[in-house]
């Protein structure tokens, strides 16, 4: 009877073992489960936090590379307006003052031309009389002619000179100029990885939101990091913008400079 008590009290033993163990085995994973879902909820809200910072400050950098972009934009087409207009007036009066020269003793030099041609065929046919003649009528003329073709030539040298001081001018403010478009193309690229940036923000926003409907605070963390790290290479290519913009104004200032008063 003793035997049969023993065994009885031995087989409640292992059964309570077997139950204490089961316990163990299954809670592990769910202690486990839990103790990420935790963690990951309490991440959530440093990451929110600084995810909120990170758009203000995009948004903030955003405003004010818009606004020196525009001002930059607007500048660059005053100074290349202005570089057409150099020695504009000067130019456009001397190739007047040329054009009426050359208008005004066309006839005579068209006469004083047409007397040589006239004298050199008289010669060729061996009439002295009509050469002679011919040559009178033209020397007549010929200090006017030549004189006449001084004005015009000294006129045309004035035109050509001032085109090309205007022409040097110019040149002078697109050297300054140079740099500009050189920013202009990095700024591009870095604009074009942003695009890239945001489009995978989004994504990862659509992901993110579906995590926090599922109560998935381990999916919903990992989202929201990856945002994260995406708003800080955002960050960082606008502030690159915005250095070049800086550099763009600076050089403008320095075009400006060059133009004439």
């Amino acid at each position: 009877m003793i035997d049969g008590l023993n065994r009885n009290r031995r087989r409640s033993i292992n059964i309570v073992v077997f139950m204490v163990v089961f316990l163990l085995i299954i809670s592990g994973p769910l202690h486990a489960a839990a103790s990420g879902w935790d963690a990951a909820f309490s991440n959530i809200e440093q990451l929110h936090d600084r995810f909120t910072a990170l758009e203000s400050a995009i948004t903030t950098d955003k405003q004010q590379i818009t606004a020196l972009r525009k001002q930059n934009n607007d500048r660059l087409q005053e100074i290349n307006r202005k570089v057409q207009l150099i020695d504009k007036v000067l130019v456009e009066r001397l190739k007047s003052e040329a054009e009426q020269a050359k208008r005004k003793y066309a006839p005579m030099l068209a006469e004083y031309a047409e007397l040589g041609r006239k004298a050199a065929e008289a010669r060729k046919r061996k009439d002295s009389k009509s050469a002679l003649l011919f040559d009178l009528k033209r020397n007549r003329i010929k200090a006017s002619a030549l004189a006449a073709k001084q004005e015009i030539k000294a006129k045309k040298e004035a035109l050509a000179a001032a085109k090309k001081q205007a022409n040097a001018k110019a040149k002078a403010v697109k050297a300054e100029l140079l740099p500009v478009q050189a920013f202009k193309k990095q700024i591009t690229v870095e604009n074009a990885k942003i695009a890239e940036l945001n489009k995978s923000k989004q994504e990862a926003n659509k992901r993110y939101k579906t995590a926090v409907k599922q109560g998935d605070a381990v999916s919903a963390a990992a989202e929201l990091k990856g945002m994260v790290e995406a708003l800080n290479r955002v960050q960082v290519s606008q502030r690159k913008i915005l250095e070049w913009e800086g550099n763009i104004a600076k050089a403008l200032r320095s075009a400006e400079a060059k133009i004439p008063v």
